[in-house]
C-alpha cells in the first residue's frame, strides 16, 4: 500500500508534512479535473483558497498549476476562510479547493474540494477515484515546475462582498443595530481567533455591528499558531476566552476553529455551550423565522445528527418542523439539507448548515444568528439554554479503544444482542435508544477506536450508563 493512501480521508484530503507535499496537491488538482470534471461533464472553472499555515501557499501553488496543467481555469482568491471559499463556489456556480487542515496542529495540511454546490468530494462521492490515480503516479512522475499563482483580486472582492450580504441577510445585522439603539444597550463579546483563519472574517463581521464591542483574541493571522490550537472543542483551548469574558465582563465569547468554518460560544461565566444546544437553539429559531413568512423558498424541515441528543428532535418537533436524521459528516448533512429544501442542518461538533447559503455550513453566519438571538431574547447567554440543561445531559464524545483482534463489528453485535429490546438504529454505526436514555456508536475513519456519545435525562445516572455500555461492548 502506498504510503500516500492514508491521506484520503472520508471527508477530503489531510496528513502531516512533509507526507503530505507538494506533489500530492498537484497530482490532487490535476486528477479532480481529469477524473470528476471532464467525466461528470461540470465546468472546467475552479475556485483555489488557502488558509495561513506556513506550507499552504507553496501548496496552493502546486494545486492550481495541477488543475492548470490539466486544461480547467483557476480562480485564485488568495487566503480566507472554508465559508468563504463556499460563497465562492456558490456565487460563481463552479467547483473549489481550500488548502487547509481545519483545526489539525500546525504541520497539518489538507484539501477541502467542494464539486458542485453543496455537493463536496469524499471518499464515497469522487474522492477514491482522485485517490487512484494520484496513487498510481505519484512516485513514477517528476513533479513540474511550479510557478506562482496570483490572487485574482476583482473576483476576491466580489466573494467577500456577497459572503457579507449573507451574514447580514441571515443575522438581520441592520434590525439588531436598531433594536440595540432602541434598547440603549452595548454589548461586549470577545472573539478568540487562535492566530487562525477567523482573524480574516471578523473584521468584516466588526463592521457590521455598531453598537457591539468585540475585544479581539489573536486575530493576527499567523500559521505557527503561537498562542494556542485553533481547535476550540478542546476545552484546554478555551482558557484565554473564559479569562477575558470574566475579567471583562463580557455577554458572551466565541472562539473560531482554524479554518473559520465553525464557531464555539462560552457563556457570560466562561462556561462553554454544549454544541447540542446550538443545534437546537437555531433550529428552534429559524423555524419561527419561517413561521412570520421568512424564508418561503424553504421546507419546514431541520437535519440533525443522529449520534446527538434527542433534543434536537424534541425542539425540531415542538416548533412544527421535519426532523431528518443524517449520518454524521458534512458530505452527508449537506446533502440532506439539500435534498429536502430543509431551512437548516446542525452537528454537535459545530458545524451549521444554512438553507440560505447553498446549505453549505458557516462559522461567521452562525455567530451572526447567535447575536441576533441573545439581542432579541434580551436574557443572560446562560438563560438562552437553562431549560435545555435541565432536561438533557449529555456525556462528552468519548473515544474508545477496539480491543486487539477484535473490529468494530463484534462490539456492535454485543451491544445489539444485549440491548435487544431498545430501538436501535444502524444508520450511523449503531444508535440505541430508550425513552429516558439513548447512546451512539461509531468507527473511526483512520484509528481502531470507537466514538461514543451517551445522553441521560438523569445528571446521576450518566457515568453509570457509560459504565455499562462499556462493560457490555468490551471497550
Amino acid at each position: 500500500m502506498s504510503q500516500y493512501s492514508q491521506l484520503f480521508k472520508a471527508y477530503d484530503i489531510r496528513g502531516t508534512s512533509p507526507q503530505i507535499n507538494e506533489k500530492v496537491y498537484y497530482f490532487s488538482g490535476f486528477s479532480f479535473v481529469e477524473q470528476i470534471l471532464k467525466v461528470e461533464k461540470l465546468p472546467l472553472t475552479v475556485i483555489v483558497a488557502r488558509d495561513y499555515r506556513l506550507t499552504s501557499p507553496k501548496f496552493y501553488n502546486a494545486l492550481i498549476q495541477g488543475i492548470i496543467d490539466a486544461g480547467a481555469e483557476v480562480i485564485g482568491i488568495g487566503h480566507c476562510t472554508t465559508d468563504t471559499l463556499y460563497a465562492a463556489t456558490l456565487l460563481f456556480k463552479c467547483s473549489g479547493c481550500m488548502v487547509t487542515a481545519s483545526h489539525n496542529p500546525r504541520d497539518d495540511n489538507g484539501i477541502k474540494i467542494v464539486k458542485k454546490v453543496p455537493q463536496m468530494l469524499g471518499l464515497e462521492s469522487g474522492l477514491d477515484k482522485v485517490r487512484d490515480v494520484v496513487l498510481s503516479v505519484i512516485d513514477e512522475t517528476v513533479l513540474p515546475q511550479i510557478s506562482e499563482s496570483k490572487v485574482h483580486e476583482l473576483a476576491r472582492n466580489k466573494v467577500i462582498e456577497f459572503f457579507v450580504s449573507k451574514i447580514r441577510e441571515i443575522g438581520d445585522s441592520s434590525d439588531i443595530n436598531e433594536m440595540l439603539a432602541w434598547q440603549g444597550r452595548k454589548l461586549k463579546i470577545a472573539v478568540d481567533c487562535g492566530n487562525g483563519m477567523g482573524g480574516f472574517i471578523m473584521p468584516y463581521i466588526q463592521k457590521l455591528y455598531t453598537n457591539i464591542e468585540f475585544i479581539p483574541l489573536f486575530w493576527d493571522l499567523d500559521g505557527n499558531f503561537p498562542n494556542h490550537p485553533a481547535d476550540p472543542q478542546n476545552i484546554n483551548n478555551l482558557v484565554d476566552l473564559k479569562k477575558v469574558v470574566l475579567d471583562q465582563k463580557c455577554d458572551f465569547g466565541i472562539a473560531f476553529d482554524g479554518d473559520g468554518d465553525r464557531a464555539f460560544f462560552v457563556d457570560e461565566n466562561g462556561e462553554p455551550l454544549p454544541g447540542d444546544f446550538l443545534v437546537a437553539l437555531f433550529a428552534e429559531t429559524l423555524l419561527k423565522d419561517k413561521k412570520q413568512g421568512k424564508y418561503p423558498e424553504f421546507n419546514n424541515a431541520v437535519v440533525y445528527c443522529q449520534p446527538g441528543s434527542r433534543l434536537a428532535i424534541d425542539v425540531i418537533t415542538e416548533n412544527d418542523g421535519v426532523a431528518i436524521p443524517s449520518k454524521q459528516g458534512h458530505t452527508y448533512i449537506k446533502s440532506e439539507v439539500d435534498k429536502y429544501k430543509a431551512i437548516y442542518g446542525g452537528e454537535f461538533s459545530g458545524h451549521h448548515y444554512f438553507g440560505q447559503f447553498g446549505s453549505m455550513d458557516s462559522g461567521a453566519i452562525a455567530v451572526s444568528l447567535m447575536i441576533k438571538i441573545y439581542v432579541t431574547q434580551n436574557k443572560k447567554f446562560s438563560d438562552l439554554f437553562a431549560r435545555y440543561a435541565d432536561e438533557y445531559f449529555v456525556s462528552d464524545l468519548m473515544n474508545l479503544k477496539i480491543p486487539q483482534g477484535q473490529t468494530f463489528g463484534d462490539v456492535k453485535a454485543k451491544i445489539e444482542e444485549y440491548f435487544h429490546d431498545a430501538r436501535i438504529s444502524e444508520m450511523d454505526g449503531v444508535s440505541v435508544f430508550y425513552p429516558e436514555w439513548k447512546f451512539s456508536m461509531r468507527p473511526s475513519n483512520t484509528e481502531p477506536l470507537i466514538r461514543f456519545i451517551l445522553e441521560t435525562t438523569g445528571v446521576d445516572s450518566v457515568q453509570e450508563k457509560i459504565e455499562l455500555v462499556r462493560r457490555i461492548g468490551g471497550v
